[in-house]
């Protein structure tokens, strides 16, 4: 009979959770206009060449969407998005994928990243942002990424830009400085550009994909960009390292949750605290070792003392 109960109960539970819990298809919310505020309209990758102090955009490549995931090397529950955007990119290639270590405390945190967090309002991690558009927040939204993105594609949301209209003219290293010629076709939008390596080694977590290790944001466009690499991040694998060039409208960015799942406890602002164990608590079996092991060592030396004292109070009783 309980048995039977417990079914009910779990069937009334599946009726009333979110669609998207189910695995539904995700409804894609495509309101913004195509001028609102913080939107991508343009991104465009340069590779930089080994052992090489400049270059030009001429093998430049756009891609369709851009994935930026706000991360840190605190939060837990960011390697499950950091894992399903790196499985994400397997079958879509093309896509610019950004790991933005956003949070000040952070041992990997960029200024660029910082700053890119405020203008998308980003108060959590992990937080995933897809073009300027949609927010994904969590770990638990982030499992409609996947979904997410096929819809995008599908109702035909990706961008399309002709490769004259913007591209990098040229770039150059020189005393620990990169500098970037910009060449944007409308003045009134506003860029980011940032340096992204692959492979960036951070000991706890081990090889870190495409991260952000320095860059300039909300700069004008058809300028030159300055972008110092004193303390930025080098790779492990030997990964030279792409500039990326994010063109977009200007003002915070307006985004649409692109999820429905509810927010759990797999987002955080800050790193969780946790109660210090004292000394008992943390090494409670050796306490308890340490206790018996001498009650052991006592037992050779009890059985005669114990004797002793018996014998010497019958004596003195007898006496009395």
């Amino acid at each position: 009979m309980r048995s039977d109960f417990s079914l009910i109960c779990l069937l009334a539970m599946l009726l009333l959770l979110p669609p998207s819990i189910l695995g539904e298809p995700i409804e894609l919310d495509d309101s913004l206009s195509t001028d609102s505020p913080g939107r991508i309209v343009d991104a465009v990758i340069v590779d930089l060449n080994t052992n090489v102090t400049e270059g030009d955009g001429e093998n430049a490549r756009r891609g369709p969407l851009v994935i930026e995931l706000h991360t840190a090397t605190w939060c837990s529950p960011c390697r499950s998005a950091e894992t399903q955007l790196n499985e994400m990119l397997n079958v879509w290639p093309g896509l610019i994928a950004l790991h933005h270590h956003s949070s000040t405390i952070d041992p990997l945190s960029v200024i660029a990243s910082n700053e890119t967090k405020i203008h998308q309002g980003v108060h959590g991690y992990p937080t995933v942002v897809i073009d300027g558009r949609w927010v994904l927040n969590g770990s638990n939204q982030t499992h409609d990424l996947f979904d997410l993105v096929a819809e995008i594609t599908s109702k035909g949301g990706t961008r399309t830009s002709s490769p004259g209209e913007n591209k990098i003219e040229n770039w150059s290293i020189e005393n620990g400085v990169i500098s970037v010629n910009l060449n944007v076709s409308d003045p009134s939008l506003r860029a980011d550009v940032f340096l992204v390596v692959d492979g960036v080694n951070h000991v706890p977590l081990g090889l870190l994909s495409d991260t952000v290790v320095a860059g300039q944001t909300d700069v004008d466009v058809n300028s030159t960009v300055q972008i110092s690499l004193n303390g930025s991040r080098a790779s492990s694998i030997g990964d030279i390292g792409q500039l990326v060039m994010i063109i977009r409208n200007p003002g915070d960015a307006e985004l649409i949750v692109g999820s429905d799942r509810p927010l759990y406890d797999g987002f955080f602002s800050t790193p969780p605290v946790f109660a210090e164990p004292n000394l008992f608590e943390e090494n409670k079996w050796i306490m308890w070792l340490v206790l018996f092991g001498g009650i052991a060592a006592l037992l050779p030396a009890l059985q005669h003392t114990f004797p002793l004292l018996w014998s010497s109070r019958r004596t003195s009783i007898e006496e009395e």
